[in-house]
């Protein structure tokens, strides 16, 4: 969802911005820079993610003042990347959506905050939970870390999104109970659909770019 600045407050602006930011730069502290250095089939892998993340985030069904139901993609680019990485890469393509939509550059925190860093929790919590008390191979990695993940993101982030809506007054409430949150479900099988097929189609073709994925213990011996 595409939120634009002028149509929300400031208390909701400035909260974006902390969250958003303060997340921003653990990922540029801590991301493991070291993995990419020097390598240029990686950094052209994650240049190549990131525009294909900002052109998905271009299209969408829209509702008007920006609010739009659209694909996010952040748990595929958590699998593949980390969730460093992940926060560097859907930021650089938020920074385009923004430039190139005209959101307005005060927006970019809560619109960061929703499409980007709860995405990225959800789905570091749902690895981290895989990893520690599931099975280890590579149909709960798909199912759990890709489908369910991706699932539970899009409607964690919307469900946010309709709530910041519903904070600003950006829609009537009437409107948002009726056009709004009733399609909010509806984004979760898509959404974990496309996650889960895009990462088991790379996990079989090219395992070596999904950071998350390990073949001594999601696949051998299984």
């Amino acid at each position: 969802m595409n939120l634009f600045a002028d149509s929300l407050g400031l208390s909701t602006l400035v909260f974006g911005w902390l969250c958003w930011g303060a997340a921003l730069i653990w990922a540029l502290i801590k991301a493991p820079w070291f993995k990419v250095k020097g390598d240029r089939s990686a950094q052209n892998i994650f240049l190549a993610m990131t525009v294909v993340v900002m052109l998905i985030w271009q299209f969408g069904a829209s509702l008007g003042d920006g609010l739009t139901f659209h694909f996010l993609l952040v748990t595929l680019m958590v699998l593949m990347f980390g969730a460093q990485f992940a926060m560097i890469g859907a930021s650089l393509a938020l920074l385009m959506v923004t430039f190139y939509a005209d959101l307005g550059w005060l927006g970019l925190g809560i619109n960061g905050f929703l499409m980007i860093l709860v995405p990225v929790l959800i789905t570091s919590m749902l690895v981290y939970m895989s990893e520690h008390y599931l099975e280890q191979n590579f149909f709960v990695y798909v199912f759990f870390n890709g489908f369910l993940a991706g699932a539970l993101s899009v409607v964690t982030a919307l469900s946010l999104g309709g709530m910041v809506m519903w904070l600003n007054d950006v829609f009537p409430p009437k409107v948002l109970a009726e056009n709004f949150f009733p399609f909010i479900p509806m984004m979760a099988t898509p959404e974990g659909f496309v996650n889960g097929m895009l990462i088991a189609a790379i996990i079989a073709f090219k395992p070596e770019w999904v950071a998350t994925f390990h073949d001594d213990t999601h696949l051998n011996g299984k």
